[in-house]
């Protein structure tokens, strides 16, 4: 619910923009139908605009993993312990209940509005149609209105010359005016917090009565007898908000209307300044996803299978829809584990490497990495073959004392809550960090570095992704984090010994790694 929030607020802020440029540029032209079709228009693309994501592929390249680095994937996180996800706050679902109590509030009045106005249709009799309308005379005092094909008048105006009122409401009905007010109305109570739609609300309403009022005189009605006609009206309501009314209260806007002169055609290329501001919106949407760099291929996809590989390694290649390589043919998922027992590799000491393209959802991935569990003590590397920086992984639950493998309650021994950090990915490739959203690489290294710093050895950094997670935007994550030991780690180093981590002795440099020390447990993927 929070994301469809943030996407409400995102369109209010759209609309909003759209707005002030029509209300600065074309709102004091003569061209009616034309304004409505940009106010219509530019109030859909509000609520279009924040769904359009331009994907942009961003080349990277994978940081190294130290060796000595602990990394426990898959492992389901307990509910005493989990580090996971904080408490949310209450006000997101305060905010949420407001919200939506607002919606109700203002969308019933549509349903209310509308069945007034059938019941005076139901009670009213229809005298004749015309032109595609119903017209229909009611005993009620009130000011002619029409509806979608239906004009109702009072038997006053009825008995009583009203040439000029049937030809504004047929005006109306021609143009179907109610059907953009009913969406609008709609739009309107999405957008109820949002000051611009309710004046894009009334704008419309003038525009309506402009067109309608418009269409009047040119049938040959003399202004000067219409402007009296309406003067004589104005005291009429009929006070039902989805009808389109004969009478409004913008009497003197629309009388003025009437006597300006027509405004030239090239004002309306003003239109022509809401394109930056679209082309801006798609800018502020745009996703960008992390590519493994491969000199070898033009679309930054990883290669199926290096050019040598080390004994007693399985090299599986993970396509984005899901199907496995290995050794040039497809294998099915349920004889992945049969098909690497086939081979006679020695266990434990076989490594098993999966390479995925930039595209693939992590769900395909953590479908091959719960198949190999099948297999005892098998250790499983998955990066870019080129790349010799890819980060090494444990498959789990394997306790055979010859593989370096620790179990999860190992990992969590000494750690209390507030040295966890945690990070996860959604399914949109969207970071969050520490319970933030976070958009830039140089913002999640401070973040990191600085919990890093605060918390020392006892720091734990929780990765935790959904299955709709590309693998680029993980990798790209897990080199981050990656990075920020490593920045951490040759601080250290200058600080105890005055050089760099890369300059130090063996000896001195196993002593900045006993006090940084690399852990980062990964929760079981989520979604579906």
């Amino acid at each position: 619910m929070t994301d469809f929030l943030l996407y409400d607020a995102k369109v209010a802020a759209a609309l909003l923009v759209f707005y002030l440029c029509y209300r600065f540029l074309l709102s004091k032209e003569t061209f009616h139908r034309f304004n409505r079709a940009v106010l219509v228009g530019t109030a859909g693309l509000s609520f279009l605009l924040p769904l359009c994501v331009i994907t942009i592929r961003r080349p990277v390249v994978i940081l190294p993993a130290a060796a000595e680095s602990t990394v426990l994937s898959g492992l389901p996180l307990p509910e005493a312990q989990a580090p996971v996800e904080s408490a949310l706050p209450w006000w997101p679902a305060a905010l949420t209940v407001l919200f939506w109590a607002g919606v109700v509030f203002v969308l019933a009045r549509v349903p209310v509005s509308v069945l007034s106005l059938l019941r005076i249709i139901r009670r009213s009799e229809a005298v004749r149609e015309e032109d595609g309308c119903r017209i229909l005379v009611t005993a009620r005092d009130i000011d002619p209105f029409s509806w979608m094909r239906f004009i109702v008048l009072s038997r006053q105006d009825w008995e009583q010359p009203h040439a000029s009122i049937l030809a504004h409401e047929k005006a109306h009905v021609a143009c179907r005016h109610s059907l953009e007010i009913l969406l609008v109305d709609i739009l309107s109570a999405l957008q109820w917090f949002n000051p611009a739609i309710w004046m894009l609300r009334a704008d419309l309403r003038e525009l309506h009565e402009y067109e309608a009022d418009d269409a009047v005189l040119r049938s040959g009605t003399d202004i000067r007898e219409y402007q009296y006609l309406l003067i004589r009206k104005a005291v009429g309501k009929s006070g039902y908000s989805v009808a389109n009314s004969f009478n409004h209260s913008i009497l003197k806007n629309r009388i003025t209307m009437m006597s300006k002169s027509r405004s030239p055609l090239s004002r309306g290329w003003r239109v022509l300044w809401l394109l930056p501001l679209v082309c801006l919106g798609l800018g502020l949407q745009a996703r960008t996803i992390y590519v493994p760099k491969d000199k070898d291929s033009e679309n930054n996809a990883v290669r199926t299978i290096p050019d040598e590989k080390l004994p007693d390694t399985v090299v599986l290649h993970v396509r984005t829809d899901g199907t496995i390589e290995s050794d040039g043919r497809e294998i099915a998922l349920q004889d992945l584990a049969g098909h690497i027992r086939s081979l006679n590799l020695p266990f434990p000491g076989t490594t098993v490497q999966i390479n995925a393209d930039a595209d693939t959802p992590m769900g395909h991935i953590d479908d091959v990495k719960n198949e190999l569990r099948k297999i005892d003590a098998l250790r499983v590397n998955y990066g870019a073959p080129s790349e010799a920086s890819a980060v090494t992984r444990h498959l789990t639950p394997s306790l055979d004392k010859k593989v370096n493998v620790m179990t999860y309650d190992e990992a969590l021994a000494g750690y209390n809550r507030e040295d966890i950090c945690v990070s996860r990915i959604n399914s949109n490739d969207r970071i969050f960090f520490k319970d933030q959203a976070v958009r830039d690489d140089a913002e999640i290294l401070r973040i990191g570095k600085d919990f890093l710093r605060e918390h020392g050895i006892q720091t734990l950094f929780s990765l935790g992704c959904e299955r709709g997670t590309s693998y680029a935007a993980y990798q790209h994550m897990q080199a981050l984090l990656v990075q920020v030991y490593s920045d951490v780690r040759d601080e250290q180093a200058r600080e105890i010994y005055g050089k760099s981590l890369s300059d130090l002795s063996q000896e001195e440099r196993d002593a900045v790694l006993r006090r940084v020390p690399m852990r980062i447990v990964e929760p079981e993927l989520k979604g579906r």
